[in-house]
């Protein structure tokens, strides 16, 4: 490759930052836009390496999945604060340039061929996700899809009205597992029947009681402990561990 080549390749990943979306206490959407034609052909459940610029010049790349549909024009990010690097997220300003190539990863990539899918995610790891869901939303799927979304407490779910409101635009049931919630019957509405709440972490039984079974495509994206304990429950449903598709990249150090 010449320099000439060099220098074009790294300008096609600086991206533009367009705004910083406050999503909860320690969690944030990051909206950049590009002009990498690589991802324009990106599918859900991608992934992209992140970099921004210190006083040393660019950081050492972290990878984030990408939280919006791959039909959008701008690309999203939702990234939660756990060390220096993505608490420097929400201090960087419209017009700030960022180093993003992408997009990666083969997590998700033939979901939409699946006919009854089960995701289940631990706290950020909803992100691909959302990704995912944003896109059948897009395209009008009819997969049978149910997302169980591990979290502490309401209060660190984020996206929430969204979700809800693509209960009724797919065939989606919601099941939030709180695992330090003292109570979860007052967050029930009535106008959102495919949405329920479960007190306590993602159990065998919980899958069961909410239709999980072994003929569905599995699929886990959240911190190690989580991914670790729901193979387990979903073990005891017969499901084969090998066949969960599993996301593990986000969670190989702090960021």
């Amino acid at each position: 490759m010449t320099d000439a080549q060099s220098s074009g390749q790294e300008q096609k990943n600086i991206w533009k930052v367009i705004k910083v979306v406050p999503e909860n206490i320690d969690t944030y959407s990051l909206f950049l836009e590009g002009s990498d034609e690589k991802f324009a052909r990106r599918r859900a459940g991608q992934f992209v390496s992140l970099s921004i610029m210190t006083p040393d010049g660019w950081s050492a790349p972290h990878p984030f999945s990408i939280a919006g549909a791959p039909e959008d024009s701008t690309l999203h990010l939702t990234i939660k604060k756990t060390g220096q690097f993505t608490s420097a997220i929400p201090d960087l300003k419209p017009g700030t340039e960022v180093r993003c190539m992408g997009p990666l990863g083969l997590f998700c990539q033939d979901i939409d061929a699946k006919p009854a899918i089960i995701m289940m995610a631990g706290g950020v790891g909803i992100t691909p996700f959302l990704s995912v869901l944003r896109h059948f939303r897009n395209i009008k799927a009819r997969n049978i899809v149910i997302l169980f979304w591990v979290n502490r407490t309401m209060e660190d779910v984020f996206a929430t009205d969204e979700i809800q409101g693509m209960t009724s635009d797919l065939n989606l049931r919601v099941i939030y597992c709180l695992s330090r919630a003292d109570d979860v019957e007052g967050y029930y509405r009535q106008e959102y029947p495919g949405v329920f709440y479960e007190k306590g972490r993602l159990s065998g039984e919980i899958l069961k009681r909410h239709g999980a079974t072994k003929e569905a495509s599995f699929y886990l994206c959240g911190p190690p402990p989580m991914m670790a304990s729901a193979l387990v429950e979903a073990g005891s449903l017969n499901v084969d561990q090998g066949l969960v598709e599993k996301e593990t990249f986000a969670w190989q150090g702090k960021g």
